[in-house]
């Protein structure tokens, strides 16, 4: 069934040509939470996403067919890595964003759905991911696909020079 509004999508992994429309997308998902990422940064990002000498991290793209010519619509960046709970690895979704104006329209579930599909692919025990709690349009989906946990998430700044840091 599709959604009111849904356009003809295609979920791939992103290729070196997508760059601009990645990085237009990249500027919306940072400025969604308020970060200022450093151009070196978001430059090695891309890199990475794109090296297949590292292939822990996988970057999907979602490419609007629709008669609007949007392109890229949203992408998903994913991690694979093994934990001490399981044999099978398991993988994390670190990023998943879609254009605000392209919301609501199969993008976000169609992400989703392929990061689910290669993890089964790849054996995972399991993805995970987190979000703001404020974040209710992400919410909405991720209550219809996963299952909230009571864990807490805690994030320790390590400064290089060994200062305690708190932030």
């Amino acid at each position: 069934m599709s959604q009111p509004g849904a356009q003809a999508l295609t979920v791939r992994f992103a290729r070196p040509e997508d760059e601009a429309g990645w990085r237009l997308l990249w500027s919306g998902y940072c400025k969604f939470y308020s970060v200022d990422i450093p151009e070196a940064v978001t430059a090695e990002t891309w890199r990475r996403c794109l090296d297949p000498k590292v292939p822990a991290l996988r970057c999907l793209v979602a490419d609007s067919q629709g008669p609007e010519g949007w392109g890229l619509v949203g992408f998903a960046t994913l991690l694979e890595h093994l934990g001490t709970w399981s044999i099978e690895p398991v993988g994390y979704l670190e990023d998943l964003y879609v254009a605000e104006a392209q919301r609501k329209r199969g993008a976000g579930t169609a992400l989703m759905s392929a990061c689910a599909a290669i993890g089964r692919q790849a054996g995972w025990r399991k993805l995970y991911w987190r979000t703001q709690a404020g974040n209710v349009t992400a919410r909405a989906l991720y209550d219809r696909l996963g299952t909230r946990t009571d864990w807490v998430v805690y994030d320790w700044p390590l400064d290089p020079t060994g200062a305690p840091s708190r932030s």
